[in-house]
């Protein structure tokens, strides 16, 4: 297995800047605009047909399972002829191949009917529709299957060729039958992934699933065999790990570009993280962990970016899982590619919303750390929107509301909100305002913009659901109710959302405490001089700006932090969910309340003047759920007491990169010291932690002598990145959060 480790690692670490997906791109580039008179259904599944019949089938002797493909740097004609497929109008990933990603598949499903099984599925229902839409789509569907099942018995011959029977065997049922066995139902699952992650979805960012759930019956049944044991499953496991690494590409997704990163158009699976989640509770609420939660546990590499462990911590775990609770938690101190969550707060978040608990309990993380009620859930911002249904649109129907990407109310995030109350203030008479107008004033635009881009979905999903079958994705043939429906699951899922995030809340938070500390409280400031201050980027004002950064901090622990950061995050959250409930009521359309930022706290910082809270113009803005960088000078321990005054049941997601010293912990003590805190943490309702444990050293020496340290992981936000591939920018922030 060694071998399929080192050569994971070196996809990660020395494949070519511009290797590109050569068969993909060619055969794509080839079938671009065939087919153009038939409905996107049909279309989309004859092109796939195509595509999976020609593309080459590799494997290696070493392969626990089947299923790579060929990604390598493009000749100068090569390279010339791939510049004009990406700008041509048919080009797949724009006009058909629309991404898949971005949420979970219903993967029990799979594994319980497989692809034969979902296959008549589809084909009852054909038999059963009258509506000709519906037909095309099933029609489409099943032609997808077939593609499906060629594919892998295509695979199979060659590993019949390359003396490989086992796998030959697995492949073979998996083409003919259900899985029968946990290393089949795991082939099975593996070569859908890859489809998608490969060969379809540009960022595809899938969640594969609670696979220590899912295949639990599969193993727990071929021990009691003897055909399986926990040695050999650790093999199979691991080469599932490799697999999801040597398909991706080099660089960082968010903050990279073309100089300096492979980009989704060269391999779709570049930097999109696969989401696997462990642990959690059953549908009794009961802790949901067995010895297949533990040997997928064991089995993390910590220099693999895929797939991100997403543990699901329910409370006392490290009590009721000692052994999973200590593998777990020196993965995340060799700085391993995954994240805990609070498995009771999630839930609540969606029993608030208004979720049934089986509902809730089916919950999924995906994208950049971001939450989905899980398999019957369609992400409004996934494709295909109302664009890509063939619906007529009246010109009242085409006026989108101005909302970019459903994020915040103003251009530069929710801080200029602040910084836009604090002007229409300061223009009033001082004596009459109190902080209590900064909240009302602060919140009025929130509720303002709330309201706008729910009305704005709601409409946008009843475009959608005017022609719900006229479009289809690779991903419909995994979800139950697109094969119920015959209905794109962008439009016929049980529920809709979009995420609504409170986008740097610490240095909102740290605002609203520098305005009440200063002006109201100890009357240091007037509002005006602050707001001179603040435009003047504090230039000629020293004596402010000293105030500002003096003032009492989110992350510090103070009687003034906590009571500000416990009120603006309670508001928050009870706004989304209270204004959510007419939609969700009517159409089960709701938004998820989250402290997400991902990398934007760069983009929106390097764009917005000064702040209240001393931050400069130009400069990063605080990330995600995480005190802004510098203002924990009270220590680790602080810092986490002041995030429980987060609402335990109103956030769904809300990343803390929670950035350690390794010689803060070193050896089994230090190990144990840090086991025993994240897990007080998480026991007293923290949200969330993923762990980046280097030298801030290091970190600086990377950036000078990169070819030293290519061995270095750094957790960016929902996924993980090699440090020396990231851009500066993003290195600068980094190492600034570890100083």
């Amino acid at each position: 297995m060694l071998q399929n480790i080192e050569e994971a690692k070196r996809a990660l670490t020395e494949k070519p800047l511009l290797a590109t997906s050569i068969e993909r791109f060619l055969i794509l580039n080839e079938l671009k605009s065939s087919y153009k008179e038939l409905p996107q259904p049909l279309r989309f599944s004859k092109i796939l047909s195509q595509l999976l019949s020609r593309v080459s089938v590799p494997l290696e002797k070493y392969d626990f399972i089947a299923g790579r493909c060929v990604d390598r740097e493009l000749s100068e004609e090569e390279e010339a002829l791939f510049q004009e497929y990406l700008v041509h109008p048919d080009y797949p990933s724009h006009q058909l191949f629309w991404s898949s990603g971005h949420c979970t598949y219903s993967w029990e499903l799979l594994v319980k009917e497989g692809l034969v099984g979902l296959r008549e599925k589809a084909a009852k229902q054909l038999i059963q529709t009258t509506y000709p839409s519906k037909q095309v789509f099933l029609s489409a569907m099943i032609e997808c299957y077939d593609a499906i099942l060629a594919f892998v018995l295509r695979y199979a011959k060659a590993a019949e060729e390359n003396g490989m029977e086992e796998t030959a065997k697995n492949l073979r049922i998996i083409a003919t039958e259900k899985p029968n066995s946990f290393v089949s139902a795991l082939q099975l699952l593996w070569i859908v992934t890859l489809i998608d992650c490969a060969y379809i979805s540009e960022n595809p960012t899938l969640t594969v699933g609670r696979l220590d759930q899912i295949l639990y019956p599969f193993y727990l049944a071929d021990k009691e065999k003897g055909s399986i044991t926990p040695e050999l499953a650790k093999e199979y496991i691991t080469d599932y790990y490799c697999k999801h690494n040597l398909i991706m590409g080099r660089g960082e997704h968010q903050i990279g570009d073309a100089t300096n990163s492979t980009t989704f158009c060269r391999i779709t699976n570049f930097d999109a993280p696969q989401y696997l989640l462990l642990a959690g509770t059953d549908e009794n609420g009961d802790l949901a962990v067995n010895e297949l939660t533990e040997l997928f546990a064991e089995c993390i590499v910590p220099a693999f970016k895929n797939p991100v462990i997403v543990v699901r911590y329910v409370k006392d775990m490290d009590k009721h899982a000692p052994k999973l609770w200590k593998t777990l938690c020196s993965r995340a101190l060799a700085s391993s590619s995954m994240m805990f969550y609070n498995d009771d707060n999630v839930l609540s978040a969606f029993r608030r919303i208004g979720l049934p608990d089986e509902d809730a309990r089916r919950y999924a993380h995906f994208g950049c750390n971001w939450c989905s009620p899980g398999d019957n859930s369609a992400w409004m911002a996934s494709a295909p929107k109302s664009r890509h249904y063939n619906v007529y649109r009246t010109p009242e129907e085409a006026k989108a509301l101005d909302i970019p990407y459903m994020r915040t109310n103003s251009a530069h995030s929710w801080p200029e909100d602040f910084v836009i109350v604090l002007r229409e203030l300061t223009s009033r008479d001082p004596s009459t305002v109190s902080i209590e107008d900064f909240y009302n004033l602060f919140f009025a635009r929130m509720a303002d913009f709330i309201d706008r881009k729910l009305a704005y979905l709601s409409h946008e999903l009843s475009v959608r659901k005017k022609a719900p079958s006229s479009a289809i994705t690779f991903g419909d043939c995994f979800f139950a109710g697109s094969i119920q429906n015959a209905e794109c699951f962008s439009a016929g899922a049980k529920y809709h959302f979009e995420l609504q995030s409170f986008q740097m809340f610490g240095t909102v938070a740290d605002c609203f405490i520098a305005v009440d500390q200063l002006v109201m409280l100890e009357k240091k400031l007037t509002l005006k001089r602050l707001l001179d201050a603040v435009d003047a980027n504090f230039e000629g004002y020293a004596d402010v700006l000293a105030l500002c950064r003096h003032a009492d901090k989110y992350g510090m622990d103070t009687p003034l932090s906590n009571r500000h950061v416990k009120r603006l995050s309670h508001m928050a959250s009870e706004l989304v969910i209270e204004k959510n409930k007419p939609y969700f009521e009517k159409e089960r359309l709701f938004l998820v309340p989250c402290m997400q930022s991902d990398t934007w706290h760069l983009k929106y910082g390097e764009t917005f003047g000064a702040t209240p809270d001393g931050r400069l113009a130009c400069t990063p803005y605080s990330q995600n759920s995480r005190p802004s960088n510098g203002s924990c000078t009270n220590g680790l321990t602080a810092m986490f007491h002041d995030m429980l005054n987060l609402p335990h049941d109103g956030l769904a997601s809300g990343a803390l990169n929670l950035d350690i010293d390794p010689k803060q912990f070193a050896g089994e003590t230090g190990e144990v010291m840090f086991s025993a805190l994240l897990a007080t943490y998480f026991n007293q309702g923290g949200l969330h932690a993923q762990v980046t444990s280097v030298d801030v050293n290091d970190l600086i020496d990377a950036q000078k002598n990169p070819h030293l340290h290519r061995d270095l992981r750094v957790r960016v936000t929902g996924y993980s990145g090699v440090f020396v591939d990231i851009c500066k920018r993003l290195q600068d922030d980094i190492i600034a959060r570890l100083k």
